[in-house]
């Protein structure tokens, strides 16, 4: 039903509503508080904060009008006053409300109050009689608009609740809502946008945060199942495994050790193996994919490799014919391999006559079919949605699934995000390896830090510069690519300095990123297209500018890009203007080198927000839901999630109609 039905809600305020969002009933049913103002206790105007919204009492003195001399608008300027304080609450648009105070009668009145001494003033505040205690409650604050007051929205979500929670039905089975000691989805609804008090918003808040959870952890759980321990071919190969280890110029770490032993049980083990290889930057997850690689093509199976940009996968293309010694058939697939060769290629792939496919996106083409496809893996799994990797495991009869991540994932989120996944950590650093250090830099010390890498550049040692714009901006004061690149052509003449960022052609960047790979380019200015997966370990030191436009993840991957040589590296993180919020950010870079300690503080700076992997269609959106605070709720629907499970594969026919319910609502999106 359109909202232009409700009172108070005109075609105007319709056409602004829609703007964020809200067209429908059931948008604004669903649309949440973004928080709460208590409007419960009156406030003692001398002990009041300046500037803080607070409830107060006063008695009307004086009526007076006046207009605002540019505009010619009438404004009211009511002259109040209470035990020991005189003020003025002025209302910009006094025509509906003239009739509504009277001289020597008490309101209430909530706003925010800007204090002058003993004198105080409100701007349009919220107001009601002293005779009317309904106005003494708990004022749910909802998201605007330009031109939208929020006692429209208050008005407008309370009659919607109103209308709408009483008819609506419940969405949990009601044996987990025994479990979960949960109020009624109807009382949640309506108790969530008129609270009657504390205690009533804190039922209906854990309710509704209680389900988001659990919907979404059950949701991922029916979207995996769909390709997840399927049977499927056993592979085992562990003699040749461990005759290829002792031919590598370096010793696997205990992690990788690890991580291997779990994915040969996997694949020996008759299930298709569905596991997750969480590693740092620099961890060595590479090898570890390359030899559950060697096992699939031991057994006479096919694999492919699957990463996200261009560079990166000719760089394990290259990584994987200089191991492998020309013993298999290895073919690269991206946008930059001509019409002709990827056609001979996709021949050769369908014939069996190539072993290994390393691609981008181009490996998920229609005409690329697999003879016997045996392995897929995923290397940065954040960057392809659930649907992407599904579509290149549905090349092969089941085959087994890798996934290969670098950007270290909080527990509670890969509690939802890996619930039915088996995960494995690579957390150790190969031998020899030195934390990167790292260092602020403010503009007083910049011509030190240029003397430092003039050193570097002088004992051979190459240099990333990192900007967050290719181009310069005339809205953000900020440093660009082109610009940047143009000064340390000058500054440091004596070098080779390149550029490379995503408004380029794809070959483009690749001649400029081989040439910094060969040593010939010497500083390389870039955007943020080198976060993921380059590997110059002759590259020791990375300056990041305009530091605080850069979130912790990506400040800790493109950190990330050196250290993977034996020399000590840095990272020194410029910034001119820091809020409170970058400022945590840039001291947890400085102090902690650790992506997953690193995961846990950005998960907690900056709330759950878009989850990668999670706002997907199909996929239900965290409103309520901040995986940083609500760890508890999250592991109790957690429980109950496997309940469910366990009692749909017994039979329990509410669990059945529940489960299928969601697995409809997912097929709509998805095809499985």
């Amino acid at each position: 039903m359109p909202l232009n039905n409700l009172k108070g809600i005109g075609d105007k305020k319709a056409a602004k509503l829609k703007k964020i969002g809200l067209s429908t009933y059931r948008d604004v049913l669903y649309d949440f508080p973004m928080r709460y103002i208590d409007r419960r206790k009156i406030a003692n105007i001398s002990e009041a904060p300046n500037q803080a919204h607070v409830t107060i009492m006063a008695k009307v003195l004086n009526i007076r009008f006046k207009l605002v001399n540019k505009s010619q608008k009438e404004i009211m300027i009511l002259d109040v006053a209470d035990s020991f304080h005189q003020g003025e609450i002025v209302f910009f648009s006094p025509q509906y409300i003239k009739s509504f105070f009277k001289p020597n009668e008490v309101y209430y009145f909530f706003g925010k109050i800007e204090k002058m001494g003993a004198f105080f003033k409100m701007m349009h505040p919220e107001y009601a009689r002293e005779h009317d205690k309904q106005f003494l409650s708990i004022l749910p604050v909802y998201a605007s608009t330009l031109g939208l007051y929020q006692s429209d929205l208050v008005r407008m979500h309370q009659q919607v609740a109103g209308l709408l929670s009483p008819m609506v039905e419940e969405t949990l089975p009601l044996s987990i809502i025994g479990l979960g000691k949960l109020c009624a989805l109807k009382e949640a609804l309506y108790h969530i946008h008129s609270p009657k008090d504390e205690q009533t918003l804190k039922v209906a808040r854990y309710r509704l945060i209680y389900e988001e959870l659990f919907t979404l952890q059950l949701k991922l759980i029916v979207l995996k199942n769909n390709y997840h321990k399927a049977k499927a071919d056993c592979l085992e190969a562990d003699q040749e495994i461990s005759d290829f280890m002792t031919l590598l110029p370096f010793k696997l770490t205990n992690a990788q050790v690890k991580a291997l032993e779990d994915i040969k049980r996997d694949l020996k083990s008759g299930n298709s193996m569905n596991r997750l290889i969480q590693g740092d930057v620099g961890s060595g997850k590479t090898i570890v994919a390359f030899l559950t690689l060697l096992i699939a093509l031991k057994n006479g199976k096919q694999g492919v490799l699957m990463a996200p940009t261009a560079i990166l996968a000719r760089q394990h293309y290259e990584s994987f014919k200089k191991y492998f010694d020309e013993a298999y058939a290895v073919e690269i697939l991206d946008s930059s391999v001509s019409a002709k060769e990827k056609k001979r290629i996709k021949s050769e792939i369908t014939l069996g006559h190539i072993d290994v496919v390393i691609g981008t996106h181009a490996v998920l083409e229609e005409d690329v079919v697999f003879k016997d496809l045996g392995v897929v893996i995923t290397d940065e799994q954040h960057r392809f949605g659930v649907r992407q990797r599904t579509i290149v495991s549905q090349k092969g009869h089941n085959p087994h699934v890798l996934i290969m991540s670098a950007t270290p994932i909080p527990r509670t989120l890969s509690l939802i995000l890996y619930g039915d996944m088996d995960v494995s950590i690579v957390d150790e650093m190969p031998e020899g390896r030195k934390p990167i250090k790292t260092h602020f830099v403010k503009p007083s010390k910049l011509e030190e830090m240029y003397g430092f890498i003039h050193k570097m550049l002088e004992a051979g040692r190459q240099i990333y510069f990192v900007c967050p714009l290719v181009e310069d901006s005339e809205t953000l004061d900020l440093t660009s690519a082109t610009a940047h690149y143009e000064a340390l052509k000058e500054r440091f003449d004596r070098y080779a300095v390149g550029i490379v960022h995503g408004k380029m052609k794809a070959k483009d960047k690749d001649l400029i990123m081989e040439s910094f790979k060969n040593n010939e380019i010497k500083i390389l200015v870039s955007t943020t297209v080198i976060e993921v997966g380059i590997n110059v370990p002759n590259a020791s030191v990375m300056v990041i500018l305009n530091s605080e436009r850069f979130g912790l993840s990506q400040l800790h991957q493109l950190r990330g890009r050196v250290g993977r040589g034996d020399d000590q590296s840095y990272c020194f993180l410029l910034s001119e203007k820091l809020s409170k919020e970058a400022k945590a950010r840039i001291e947890t870079m400085v102090n902690e080198t650790s992506g997953f300690e690193i995961a846990d503080k950005d998960l907690e700076l900056r709330g759950s927000g878009e989850i990668f992997g999670v706002r997907q269609h199909g996929l239900p959106e965290l409103k309520l839901a901040d995986l940083s605070k609500h760890k508890k709720i999250l592991l109790e629907a957690q429980k109950h999630v496997k309940i469910v499970i366990a009692e749909y594969q017994l039979g329990n026919r509410e669990m059945i109609q529940y489960v299928d319910k969601l697995r409809l609502e997912i097929n709509e999106t998805f095809t499985l």
